[in-house]
């Protein structure tokens, strides 16, 4: 299954964090997953007119994380670092592998010497739901400067038309207590961080 016709929705959440965590868990959620990241993304395309999907497909990631095991613990330390989608600067190397922060300013240089940008630089706390028989997770995501959004796919729709996923990912998260509508449109994070405005579209996926 070609990643294109997997559809993500990512909603932006208009009430705060216990409000959502204490509403699936009323509907029998347990929240099984917590963890805080810090991404870094350097390229050297001009993004105008990109979809989401296509800016991080032009993107390395840097990406640090660390798992949070009480749900608003707050710490600065991160615990595993790695890169993401390294081929599309040098395809001689490994698409993905880890990397600890303290080597990260070598590998600066190299993006700088070949004309590379550091182009994002965004953290977020994410807590993931799953519920008995459920083969995804709802992910909750504070986003830093961006707010706090919904996350959802489901591989049991991924051989639907991109249109019947979508209204079937809104059908299932209404069940769970929130109150989204068919032509409600999604948050583009880098997107909007690149326009410098909150950019929405039908699929977040990527």
């Amino acid at each position: 299954m070609e990643k294109s016709n997997i559809l993500e929705v990512g909603f932006k959440l208009d009430k705060d964090l216990a409000y959502y965590h204490n509403m699936l868990i009323d509907h029998g959620f347990k929240n099984v997953f917590n963890c805080e990241t810090w991404d870094r993304y350097w390229s050297n395309k001009d993004f105008e007119g990109m979809s989401e999907n296509e800016i991080k497909r032009n993107c390395v990631r840097f990406r640090c994380s660390r798992s949070v095991k009480k749900r608003f613990l707050r710490r600065n330390s991160f615990t595993n670092s790695g890169f993401q989608n390294y081929l599309i600067f040098d395809n001689l190397a490994e698409n993905s592998f880890m990397c600890p922060m303290e080597a990260l300013p070598e590998f600066e240089e190299k993006f700088k010497k070949y004309y590379w940008k550091k182009v994002f630089d965004t953290k977020k706390k994410d807590y993931q739901y799953s519920i008995e028989g459920m083969k995804s997770r709802i992910q909750l995501q504070d986003i830093e400067g961006i707010g706090l959004l919904v996350y959802y796919d489901n591989p049991d729709y991924y051989h639907l038309p991109i249109d019947e996923q979508r209204k079937k990912l809104i059908d299932e998260l209404n069940s769970y207590g929130f109150d989204f509508k068919y032509d409600d449109l999604g948050l583009d994070k880098l997107r909007t961080l690149y326009y410098g405005k909150e950019c929405f579209s039908e699929n977040q996926n990527g």
